[in-house]
């Protein structure tokens, strides 16, 4: 191996140290799997756009994702309540369809202050306990209001299992290199055969 390309993969692999490759990517919910008590836009789900969908206490909206969820990383965006104080108790699950069922996990309890900002859950176990590929379905549940119409939820997103771009890089740049390396050896192997053979003929 001659000294540029040693100084190359060095430089690769630097580079690729310094930015890391993720073997997930958080995303935004693709559709409205089922609703009852919500009002407002239900694109108002799909990412933080500041509208904001009211589910009232005792309502339940359940998302959709394209990619299913790994549980991790569960951020629900939450608007602020008019009135003080103000507060819900969320009670949240994902799930499955399995055989045209959706199938939902234990709960994971979220208090909305009133305050608005997010809400962050880790439901992985909860996740893996339905699925073990994962889970395209986020079930929030209004358990409980205290001086407030509903909890205003605007935007939630999660991990999905699809890798992201970086990870499809790093693999291909790993077999790229496996690949040269293979072939370099294979013309070493070549030479060294055929120098074999001339001195035998010599």
């Amino acid at each position: 191996m001659t000294m540029a390309t040693r100084i190359i993969i060095v430089a690769l692999a630097a580079m690729l140290a310094a930015f890391p490759a993720r073997a997930a990517t958080s995303v935004y919910a693709a559709s409205v799997y089922s609703q009852s008590g919500v009002t407002s836009a239900s694109n108002a789900l799909f990412g933080a756009d500041g509208a904001g969908a009211l589910i009232a206490s005792g309502g339940e909206l359940v998302l959709q994702y394209a990619n299913p969820l790994t549980g991790q990383s569960i951020a629900a965006n939450l608007l602020p309540l008019a009135g003080s104080p103000a507060f819900n108790v969320l009670a949240v699950s994902v799930g499955e369809v399995i055989g045209g069922v959706a199938n939902f996990s234990g709960e994971f309890v979220l208090v909305d202050m009133g305050a608005g900002g997010v809400l962050n859950a880790d439901m992985s176990a909860l996740c893996s306990s339905v699925s073990g590929s994962g889970c395209s379905l986020l079930r929030f549940r209004n358990a409980a209001s205290f001086n407030a119409p509903g909890a205003l939820l605007d935007g939630v997103s999660g991990v999905s299992n699809a890798p992201e771009p970086a990870a499809w890089a790093l693999l291909l740049l790993g077999f790229a290199g496996v690949g040269w390396r293979l072939k370099s050896l294979r013309r070493a192997d070549d030479r060294r055969t055929r120098n074999i053979a001339g001195r035998a003929f010599a």
